[in-house]
């Protein structure tokens, strides 16, 4: 079934509205995971005009200038001094969480489209860009008098709040590093010398030592530990079957593993794999399982390797499709060189008689 732009992005707007009225700490499952990177998955694979790739990558930077324009900026401009610091370190706080989850998302993009558009900022980096031009740019001068003034108040003996004065320092140094840019660092420097010699060493000091502190909920951070066989999880197929493995083998797919990971109960027990039939899923989890726990020797599993993907073409396609979507580098690779070996040296016509294409080109094309 075809997804056309304004039904998929429908989609994608009440999962990522979800995820932002819940900011901090979005309530975000692993079902509702799956739900948003099949629709982005599905809308970047189809077939011309149906291929949304471009489309998507302007609204994945559209929703974040949005965000700030609507919600961010208000909060801070109706703030100053201490106050003022401190909205902005729970807004970049927010901001990294809403591009850690959206980035992985969009994954799709990162791995296939960004890469063919020569120049093109990650995922990552166009996130933190939007925050870098529209945040940053308008409030590095009013935070750095907040900063400078509360250490006035430490010169005159008054009690400040000397991790809030680091975070804030240190935020010229993220965001700087972030958006692969010098310019926060620098004038976060250059507005402390420029204040006094003593306002130098001591700021400078404390730009070097502030570590941010990290207030990202760990509903973002990895929380399974298993190892080995100690813990399940339960894969189920577009036909509705399902098959127990172990984490460690599932975890071979990185859709998986941000699925697991962007669940804020850490208990995942069940991933549902809409676009991936029983019999191929089956065959994906025996390749994982194979390569996870190898007993043989690396002959062995390259033997192993071209035994596995000696099968008809049909499956062959079904595997390649589904590694994709699953994420599965090793495994797509070795099918796409399968079928690269299939079709190497070999004309159109040759390659349609191969397999059982018909009608795609002409008499004169096939001979070619």
């Amino acid at each position: 079934m075809v997804i056309s732009l304004e039904e998929g992005w429908n989609v994608m707007q009440d999962g990522i509205n979800n995820i932002l009225e819940g900011l901090p700490e979005p309530q975000f499952t692993s079902d509702g995971y799956m739900i948003l990177y099949t629709t982005i998955y599905t809308m970047c694979t189809q077939r011309p005009p149906h291929e949304y790739s471009e489309q998507l990558y302007e609204k994945y930077k559209e929703t974040f200038e949005e965000y700030i324009k609507s919600t961010v900026l208000p909060s801070l401009r109706e703030n100053k001094d201490e106050l003022l610091l401190r909205e902005l370190l729970i807004r970049w706080s927010n901001h990294k969480i809403m591009t850690k989850l959206l980035s992985r998302i969009f994954c799709y993009l990162d791995r296939f489209h960004i890469p063919r558009k020569w120049g093109l900022p990650s995922l990552e980096e166009t996130g933190f860009l939007s925050f870098y031009h529209l945040v940053y740019d308008e409030v590095k001068k009013q935070v750095m008098d907040a900063i400078l003034a509360m250490i006035d108040w430490r010169q005159a003996g008054e009690p400040i709040d000397q991790t809030l004065v680091n975070n804030a320092l240190a935020f010229y140094s993220e965001i700087g590093e972030s958006t692969r840019r010098n310019d926060p660092k620098h004038f976060a420097e250059t507005m402390i010398k420029e204040k006094s010699t003593f306002y130098y060493d001591e700021g400078s000091n404390w730009i070097a030592s502030s570590i941010f502190m990290d207030n990202t909920p760990e509903v973002m951070k990895m929380h399974y530990s298993p190892t080995g066989s100690s813990r399940k999880i339960n894969l189920i197929s577009s036909d509705g079957d399902m098959f127990e493995v172990d984490y460690d083998v599932a975890l071979m797919s990185k859709t998986i593993e941000d699925a697991i990971e962007t669940d804020p109960t850490g208990d995942v027990n069940c991933i549902s794999l809409s676009l991936v039939s029983s019999k191929i899923l089956a065959m994906v989890i025996e390749y994982c399982k194979k390569h996870k726990n190898a007993q043989m020797s690396d002959v062995d599993l390259m033997d192993w390797d071209v035994e596995f993907v000696n099968v008809h073409y049909t499956t062959l396609f079904d595997l390649v499709l589904s590694s994709n979507y699953m994420n599965i580098n090793s495994l797509y690779n070795l099918v796409g060189g399968k079928i690269g070996d299939m079709i190497k040296g070999k004309t159109a016509g040759e390659i349609a008689q191969l397999f059982d294409i018909k009608d795609v080109c002409t008499q004169e094309e096939q001979n070619q």
